[in-house]
């Protein structure tokens, strides 16, 4: 019973924490600006087993049929005066509904919550392991998905930001608490969210410590899979050159580095930078703690080039930020033993 009190607590004092942000995103939010893709998950929120959303949109139905119902139930916080309803209701010639957008920001919200309170309990667990009781730091390094400007930006908007953050947490959660078979089932869930979560933890576990990381290995590929096995069976119009190899090659062989993309995609991961910073500040002790988050957006780049999403590989950079915060409470752990 304590421990369902303090679950309950600690979940209740993410959401005030995120608060601030969840309503900057609610009252101020214009999907026109940087979050386009809102006109297909409109779609999907209105409406989620009959839309004529495109592929890859149409694939990811968890974040947007939790948002369907959140509409439904009306549980959500609908401001009277926003720029949205003001001015942008109506967007090349369709009119939207602001009330589908204010559900689906409030459903960003509730997984963003929910990430960081499963990222607590993994830092617990990190810390549990050497004996460290540091509940401020456990509380803190959370807190840093709410900072990001990404997550500020796209995270609290008409995206699917949330849930795919969402999924990256509670699978480092079940991985380091061993329950193979829900990371099973919770790995081949999460790619009707976002299909790049099992890659990330296939990333992760392929630098970090762990006997039985060959088991999770496994089945993260088999959820990774799964993806283009419904991509298969299911054949959505839309983005085909996403999954051709020869257009992947070419999208890379093409790349120039731009302003744009260097400002928007690089400097927006601002939580990153923080890091490279507070690491180097320690004569870079311990930087081996963050091989796995390394690893995860050094291919996450190259994949955004390949599939040619240009500057909203911020975006998908985002979606490791859990590993930068694993790999945080490791080198609290690290620096720890070397002070004593």
């Amino acid at each position: 019973m304590r421990s369902i009190k303090e679950n309950f607590l600690v979940i209740a004092a993410f959401m005030a924490l995120s608060a601030g942000v969840y309503y900057s995103g609610a009252k101020f939010h214009v999907p026109w600006f940087g979050s386009n893709d809102f006109n297909q998950y409109y779609m999907m929120v209105s409406d989620p087993f009959d839309n004529d959303a495109l592929s890859p949109w149409a694939y990811r139905i968890f974040s947007t049929t939790v948002a369907h119902y959140v509409h439904q139930s009306g549980f959500f916080y609908d401001s009277a005066i926003t720029p949205y309803k003001e001015y942008y209701v109506s967007h090349n010639s369709v009119d939207y509904d602001p009330s589908i957008l204010s559900a689906l920001i409030f459903t960003n919200y509730l997984f963003f919550t929910i990430a960081a309170f499963f990222l607590y309990k993994s830092i617990r667990l990190v810390f549990d392991d050497v004996e460290l009781e540091d509940v401020t730091t456990s509380f803190l390094l959370p807190s840093l998905i709410f900072l990001s400007l990404s997550t500020v930006v796209h995270g609290y908007a008409g995206l699917t930001e949330g849930a795919g953050v969402f999924f990256v947490s509670i699978l480092l959660y079940l991985y380091l608490k061993n329950y193979l078979i829900l990371f099973f089932v919770v790995s081949v869930v999460s790619v009707t969210s976002r299909e790049l979560v099992p890659l990330i933890l296939i990333l992760y576990l392929l630098v970090s410590s762990g006997t039985q990381r060959s088991k999770y290995l496994i089945t993260s590929g088999i959820a990774f899979a799964s993806y283009f096995a419904m991509r298969f069976l299911f054949q959505i119009p839309g983005n085909e050159y996403q999954t051709n190899p020869s257009s992947l090659i070419e999208n890379i062989l093409n790349f120039e580095l731009s302003k744009d993309f260097f400002m928007q995609a690089i400097l927006a991961n601002n939580i990153t930078f923080f890091t490279v910073l507070l690491i180097i500040s320690h004569g870079l002790k311990g930087i081996r703690c963050f091989l796995p988050y390394m690893l995860a957006i050094s291919i996450l780049t190259v994949l955004g080039i390949a599939t040619g999403i240009g500057n909203n590989v911020g975006r998908i950079l985002n979606l490791a930020l859990p590993l930068l915060v694993i790999g945080l409470a490791n080198w609290k752990v690290l620096l720890n033993k070397k002070t004593k």
